[in-house]
């Protein structure tokens, strides 16, 4: 029986749960920002789960890693060295924050410049615990 989405999508973070896992026993910490892309292909068929308000057929569109990659790293790298969640927890939370939104130009301009949230979460923002839609909320993006 095939998997459906979401399968593949947590057994795919359960793979990068033990890559990270195995270069911190190696102790060679070196992952690309751009494993998200590339692990999971089409990433956009995976982790896609909405459209911002302001795309329309005349704007330039940007996918928007809601949590950035760059968190997701070290978030599951972190959590990986604290030794408190399971591995299956752990991409069970990669798997939670994993998501595209399809905004603006102008809206990602907002994010990074603006709020100067380019590659990290608010301040006070957790992992664990922590809205995945956070950044896109303050920026005032609406969605669907």
């Amino acid at each position: 029986m095939p998997y459906d989405k979401d399968q593949i999508l947590y057994r795919t973070c359960q793979v990068i749960v033990n890559l990270f896992r195995n270069q911190i026993e190696e102790e060679r910490e070196c992952v690309h920002t751009r494993i998200f892309n590339f692990i999971l292909h089409p990433e956009h068929e995976y982790v896609h789960c909405g459209i911002s308000d302001m795309v329309c057929d005349s704007t330039k569109k940007h996918p928007e890693h809601v949590v950035p990659c760059l968190v997701l790293v070290n978030e599951t790298f972190r959590l990986i060295k604290e030794k408190i969640l399971s591995d299956d927890e752990i991409a069970r939370l990669l798997q939670k924050h994993w998501k595209i939104v399809t905004i603006t130009k102008e809206e990602a301009k907002r994010i990074d410049s603006k709020l100067c949230l380019k590659s990290k979460m608010p301040e006070g923002w957790k992992f664990e615990d922590g809205d995945t839609f956070k950044r896109l909320n303050l920026a005032g993006i609406k969605y669907k």
